[in-house]
């Protein structure tokens, strides 16, 4: 891991907002600084970019889905589909 300014966990969005990059960003950032990983490192440990990371937890467009899974997998995330015709 690399020195530097210790990393602050922050807190994911509420689970009742709608699915958004922007929303999909902040549970990545949550997810990332809870395990106290830099840009960096987590950039490292994903096979991408920093710059990459950080447009992905801003929720910038143009962002690949597969480079959103391997984020997630990377940071042990997962993203759950429910049935559209369940009532729950």
């Amino acid at each position: 891991m690399t020195k530097g300014k210790k990393v602050k966990p922050t807190q994911p969005p509420s689970f009742q907002e709608s699915i958004s990059l922007e929303n999909i960003g902040k549970f990545i950032k949550a997810r990332r600084t809870q395990q106290r990983l830099s840009t960096n490192d987590c950039a490292m440990l994903c096979g991408i970019s920093a710059y990459t990371l950080n447009k992905i937890e801003n929720g910038f467009e143009g962002v690949r889905l597969n480079t959103l899974l391997q984020i997630m997998e990377a940071l042990g995330m997962e993203m759950n589909m429910k049935d559209w015709g369940s009532d729950e």
